[in-house]
């Protein structure tokens, strides 16, 4: 039987993203699994990539969270980490108009290896996160099938800078996909978030 202060210890690591307190709630006895997966759900929610791994390693049941069909399409931890994330439902309070108006005008001006020469992994799928919740539809799935192609591409770890110059012609038919959607970010935001009720009825 689960120890239930160690439970709550890591429910509450699970929500702030304290690595260090979940391993240490296990440590006391907690239940990874505890009231259906709430330790996993929270970090879901709160998009603790970090702590949903440490969750897996310790044996968080996934299945509640994912359709069969999705698990299996799911071939690295990594993938099944992005799967589970995209669970979450998003928070409008999220979205900041400047940091998209910012990658928005880096990706016009340099390029969409901006998202993974300049920002890390967590702010470019927030981006490309933010682009799905204002309804960005067609920047969306351009920086979404991006990352996913770039990560599968460079699943090896090798050099970054080596990977985009030697796939500059696929990189650069992002880049014009990106420019060509004509979506202006700032109006779908400002929108998204003048209308809190709509979104999270959606």
């Amino acid at each position: 039987m689960s120890d239930p202060i160690a439970n709550r210890t890591l429910e509450l690591a699970c929500t702030v993203g304290s690595l260090d307190d979940a391993i240490e709630a296990m440590e006391e006895g907690a239940d990874v699994n505890f009231r259906s997966g709430a330790p996993l759900f929270l970090a879901i929610v709160n998009r603790n990539r970090g702590i949903i791994n440490f969750l897996l390693d310790q044996g968080a049941e996934v299945e509640a969270f994912l359709p069969r069909k999705r698990l299996k399409q799911a071939m690295t931890r990594e993938d099944l980490i992005e799967e589970l994330v995209a669970c979450a439902p998003y928070n409008p309070r999220d979205i900041k108009i400047e940091e998209l108006q910012e990658i928005d005008s880096a990706i016009r001006e340099v390029g969409v290896e901006f998202l993974l020469s300049e920002l890390d992994w967590d702010n470019a799928t927030r981006f490309r996160d933010s682009l799905n919740a204002i309804g960005a539809g067609s920047s969306h799935r351009c920086v979404a099938e991006f990352l996913q192609w770039a990560r599968s591409e460079n699943g090896s770890g090798g050099g970054l800078s080596d990977f985009l110059s030697s796939h500059d012609n696929a990189v650069s038919e992002y880049r014009e996909r990106y420019l060509s959607s004509g979506e202006d970010l700032v109006a779908l935001a400002s929108d998204f978030l003048n209308s809190p009720e709509d979104s999270a009825g959606e």
